[in-house]
């Protein structure tokens, strides 16, 4: 990586040439960084879509919809001509990111099959092991060969590996949490803290209440869970409610206050925000 002021990235140009052109979508832009402190980006306006990957750390997204806090696993995709800036959201963790811009008439509807779209610009906890190989084989692929775009090889090969990208990014939109609760068996504690999670998420539970439930030491119960699940449990735990939030919002035979409070918040302002940093939108503008 080379330093830069505000943080230590590896940036690769591609210049797609008239046969990558032929076809429905071509990568003009990729890499990946290590924030420094001080990152920040914009607002500013880019004439292609970006896919932004959070590696690690929070980042705060900033666009003419909003803000949302994006944290790992989570994605977000920025499009032509719109205004947006983004920073390092706590300069205590370390901040990483992968991003791939890219161009094609295939572009739009590809982004929209995601959910993707101008309103709706952040995907949560939708980055599976599998698609973190993906991103990372696609990296090394670009990195080996830097000189080679022209070549026909190396534009077939890349194009497979883009939408191979988003062929796993596409996959009945499991989440880290889909993935890895369905191999919980054989830590029935885990398996039962999930469904007494599921079943009492509103309620107002703690997590200590959780590990106690589960039967073990809450630091080990939090260590574990992570691991296995992909999140921490309170990022689980308010997971759930904004899934259920949402559930309830699309119902429409009931105010926005009243959802507030039947997921277990004190006030319409708190859960707003909360719903808010979630998807990236307000309860009020949910499509």
């Amino acid at each position: 990586m080379q330093e830069f002021p505000h943080e230590y990235a590896q940036h690769h140009y591609l210049n797609p040439n008239d046969f990558i052109k032929m076809s429905g979508l071509w990568c003009i832009r990729v890499g990946h960084n290590v924030a420094k402190s001080n990152y920040q980006v914009g607002p500013k306006r880019i004439e292609c879509y970006s896919l932004h990957f959070v590696v690690e750390g929070q980042l705060l997204l900033q666009s003419e919809n909003g803000e949302a806090i994006l944290q790992p696993n989570d994605l977000c995709c920025f499009f032509p001509d719109e205004s947006y800036s983004y920073r390092i959201y706590d300069q205590k963790e370390t901040l990483k990111l992968i991003w791939i811009a890219f161009q094609g008439p295939q572009a739009l509807t590809l982004l929209h099959s995601l959910g993707l779209t101008q309103t709706t610009p952040v995907l949560r906890a939708r980055c599976s092991r599998e698609v973190w190989t993906k991103l990372y084989a696609f990296l090394q692929f670009i990195s080996d060969q830097p000189d080679e775009a022209e070549d026909i090889g190396f534009s077939t090969e890349l194009q497979e590996q883009l939408y191979g990208i988003f062929a796993v990014l596409m996959k009945g939109g499991k989440t880290i949490s889909d993935e890895k609760t369905s191999n919980v068996d054989d830590l029935p504690w885990l398996k039962r803290s999930l469904d007494f999670m599921q079943l009492h998420a509103l309620e107002g539970i703690s997590i200590k209440e959780v590990a106690e439930e589960a039967g073990v030491h809450r630091s080990y119960f939090s260590d574990i869970f992570k691991k296995r699940i992909g999140v921490s449990p309170n990022r689980y735990l308010y997971r759930l409610k904004m899934e259920k939030a949402a559930a309830s919002i699309s119902l429409k035979d009931r105010t926005i206050t009243e959802v507030a409070y039947s997921v277990g918040y004190p006030s319409l302002y708190s859960f707003s925000r909360a719903f808010r940093n979630y998807y990236g939108y307000s309860p009020e503008n949910m499509p």
